[in-house]
């Protein structure tokens, strides 16, 4: 995978997920105040964090554990939440560490991220891909593919692979705020029965 800088984290059981699908989340982007900390594992890294009992709780952490929950529809804790993740594949689009939350990627980084998120879905051939924020990240995800069908009335993307497998993509609210777990798991289990 030559254009992906950042690897995404491979859930245990993400070949064979509860659910009967492969489930990629898609986030945005890693933040990193050192530049050194942006290495290809950091993807890896956060996660080890959010689960390890010996690190202090950071603020971030909660927008892990409210998807969790929103993925499983129980209410999951920092530590609980490790069964969930462990289900489905965690990566992040922008392929450049951004200085800090709230830092929008430019559309440069946006546009050299593509290939590797493509890479990305071609290596894991994922059935669904679950993308954190409608305005910054799903409206700017590579045009290849085309209109799918609506879920609970969420547009959905379709991205057909070489090998004819067709990837469902739908945007979900950002879990960083604003963001209710229960309403969303509706949405999200809904599309992975189908």
């Amino acid at each position: 995978m030559g254009d992906v800088k950042f690897l995404p984290r491979v859930g245990r059981s993400y070949t064979r997920s509860k659910w009967g699908k492969r489930v990629m989340v898609l986030g945005e982007s890693h933040y990193c105040d050192n530049p050194s900390d942006a290495t290809p594992d950091i993807t890896k890294r956060v996660f080890e964090w959010q689960f390890d009992r010996s690190c202090d709780f950071e603020g971030w952490m909660n927008t892990y554990t409210k998807f969790a929950s929103a993925l499983s529809g129980h209410q999951e804790d920092r530590f609980s939440s490790e069964a969930v993740w462990d289900e489905v594949l965690y990566y992040n689009f922008v392929q450049q560490p951004l200085t800090g939350p709230r830092t929008a990627p430019t559309k440069e980084m946006l546009v050299a991220s593509e290939a590797a998120f493509l890479e990305v879905l071609e290596e894991y051939q994922p059935d669904v891909v679950l993308v954190w924020g409608r305005s910054r990240l799903y409206d700017h995800l590579p045009e290849a593919g085309h209109q799918g069908a609506d879920c609970c009335g969420v547009e959905t993307w379709i991205y057909p692979l070489r090998n004819g497998h067709e990837v469902r993509v739908l945007p979900v609210q950002h879990p960083a705020s604003g963001f209710s777990p229960s309403e969303w798991h509706q949405v999200i289990a809904a599309l992975l029965k189908e």
